[in-house]
């Protein structure tokens, strides 16, 4: 997916001209403190905050108005989204990696995912804790995987290339399936894609805001979520740690005339937020 798009769920816009600066460096959060006797103490955040700083430079007007609108919030506040052209796992890093905050049943924890049908339970370790597991009594059992940015669907936007790669444990039982199913602005359903094997990949349908991925492993047994996979504009692999998709909040924003008009070069800093409603 060589494109950038960027916006909020539903109304997304993409932005076909290259960047010609794109930090994506993630905010560590870490402090250092220095005793007198030399020694150094560090203390950081438990998770790291991503952030973005993109700069173009004479966008044409339909890209820069676009880019203003994200900007200025003039279609309604609340976050915006940046599908990210370098990102190969838009699923949260912890959740790729079947991990979430020990003891933590909302979206940091067990609500990352969800039963879509059949028998069966997703559960912590006692022994690991923060580890989680399927552990179904059916053949029929699908597990589901929640966009842990939005507590619901990943967003996504019509015509786009998607594809999903069940966690490994999953991936190597024979009978596994998988699916994406895709949902309306609203969240209602609206149509699913699906395959035989680890690997599902398919284009985001018209009509489509979001999606949510599935695996059905077909045979009973506990299975470890560990090497799932979610990938825009690619073919979901094995071993691709999670970037997230995390709602994002502008915090900085030039816009400056072009020669010749009526092109603008803008520049877009932005954080990610756990809201921006205000």
């Amino acid at each position: 997916m060589p494109n950038l798009w960027i916006g909020r769920p539903g109304s997304l816009v993409e932005i076909d001209q290259a960047a010609k600066s794109f930090d994506r460096t993630a905010d560590l959060g870490v402090s250092e403190f220095k005793s007198l006797g030399g020694r150094v103490t560090v203390t950081r955040n438990q998770a790291p905050v991503r952030r973005l700083k993109l700069a173009w430079d004479l966008l044409p007007p339909g890209a820069a108005r676009a880019l203003d609108r994200v900007a200025r919030r003039i279609d309604g506040p609340g976050p915006v989204y940046v599908i990210d052209p370098t990102a190969g796992n838009v699923l949260a890093p912890a959740q790729a990696a079947g991990l979430g905050v020990p003891g933590a049943t909302s979206i940091t924890g067990l609500a990352q995912w969800f039963l879509a049908s059949g028998t069966g339970t997703v559960t912590e370790s006692t022994t690991a804790p923060g580890t989680f597991s399927l552990t179904t009594t059916d053949t029929t059992a699908a597990l589901a995987w929640r966009c842990t940015g939005t507590s619901g669907n990943f967003p996504v936007v019509p015509g786009l290339p998607i594809s999903f790669r069940a966690p490994t444990a999953i991936a190597a039982r024979a009978t596994v399936s998988v699916g994406l199913d895709f949902k309306r602005v609203d969240g209602t359903y609206l149509s699913s894609t699906s395959a035989t094997g680890p690997v599902v990949t398919g284009t985001v349908p018209s009509g489509a805001a979001y999606a949510t991925p599935t695996a059905k492993p077909g045979t009973p047994g506990t299975y470890a979520l560990a090497g799932a996979c979610l990938t825009y504009g690619g073919t979901a692999t094995d071993g691709v740690p999670g970037d997230g998709l995390p709602p994002m909040a502008v915090t900085g924003y030039t816009d400056t005339p072009g020669r010749p008009l009526p092109y603008r070069s803008i520049s877009l800093d932005l954080v990610e937020v756990s809201g921006a409603t205000g």
